[in-house]
């Protein structure tokens, strides 16, 4: 089957789907892939879409932190004794503190690319397997797969989903168990995995 290469190694077949117009040529195997590979490329394209609008974000945060210093160097080097210069030095400082949560909340965009960059890999090694009739109805080339796929994760959270699933926990009950807990919208601090 001839294939065009779609983001993150997905071969998909070229001509795109004959689902419309089946012929003797047309299998579910190939129609399995196309989805496959869609699936990566609406993953990759809003990973995209999101850089864009963190980077503005984060130049900004950037150039806020920049401004707030400023600020304050002014009012210790002008105004330090006046009541007016310690009002604001503390409102400066709450303003940093909000800006340096938010930064803080940047680092999970992080996480999140990541684990979408891995869920396209497992969705590219899922659609070499898928395409290769030699080892599709071979279950030590599923075994393969599967680890091939674990070893391609970075995060502990990655590695109990996998391993909770795969021993038979629902996705409901496998998710439950290893989201974080939230405070005020954001992560505990203890669950930030540095990577």
């Amino acid at each position: 089957m001839p294939t065009s290469t779609v983001a993150n190694t997905v071969d998909i077949p070229a001509g795109g789907s004959a689902a419309r117009n089946p012929d003797l040529n047309w299998s579910q195997v190939r129609e399995t892939i196309l989805m496959l590979g869609l699936s990566v490329a609406q993953i990759r394209q809003a990973m995209l879409e999101s850089k864009v609008s963190l980077d503005t974000l984060t130049h900004t945060f950037a150039a806020t932190h920049d401004k707030i210093n400023d600020i304050r160097t002014t009012l210790q080097q002008d105004l330090a004794a006046s009541p007016a210069a310690q009002q604001l030095a503390g409102h400066i400082a709450d303003i940093d503190a909000i800006n340096h949560r938010a930064v803080v909340a940047f680092q999970f965009y992080d996480r999140l690319t990541q684990q979408l960059d891995h869920a396209c890999g497992s969705i590219a090694c899922l659609a070499d397997l898928v395409a290769d009739p030699q080892r599709l109805f071979v279950p030590n080339e599923w075994l393969l797969l599967q680890q091939r796929i674990r070893s391609q994760f970075t995060m502990e959270q990655e590695h109990q989903l996998f391993d909770n699933i795969l021993h038979g926990m629902s996705l409901e009950d496998a998710l439950k168990q290893v989201t974080a807990p939230q405070h005020d919208g954001q992560p505990a601090a203890g669950d930030i995995e540095l990577f």
